[in-house]
């Protein structure tokens, strides 16, 4: 007779467990990255760079790599490089000159009618080498 009490305890209190889970509110899941190889390059060579990025909660996504170029301290300003709106997107860059280039992903997120874009999340960027 205990022993039964005790598997019937032990059942609602699993009963109990997976209805509190069931309740809690779902995440979407959102990822971004970005990838530069090589990490030195000599100046004339080209970097490939590959940006990815997705958020389930967001309707319409657009990635954009981005690249600066200088020195810490003395960077210049993030352009676009390349977008994308399936979330994955390439580019060859040519280093133009010494010094360092970043990459970085931007996703950024619409409404439905495409307008009032907002940045959602932001990479860390990968530095890249530039030598002679």
């Amino acid at each position: 007779m205990k022993l039964g009490l005790k598997r019937l305890a032990v059942v609602g209190a699993l009963g109990m467990a997976s209805a509190a889970l069931a309740a809690s509110p779902a995440f979407a899941k959102s990822d971004i990255s970005i990838q530069a190889t090589p990490h030195t390059v000599h100046v004339g060579k080209v970097v490939k760079v590959h940006g990815q990025g997705d958020d389930d909660a967001a309707r319409y996504t657009t990635l954009v790599v981005q690249e600066r170029s200088g020195k810490p301290g003395h960077w210049g300003h993030w352009h676009a490089v390349k977008r994308s709106f399936d979330g994955d997107a390439r580019a060859n860059v040519k280093a133009m000159h010494t010094g360092d280039l970043q990459f970085r992903s931007v996703l950024y997120s619409t409404d439905a009618h495409h307008q009032h874009a907002k940045k959602d999340r932001t990479s860390t960027p990968v530095t890249v080498h530039v030598v002679r």
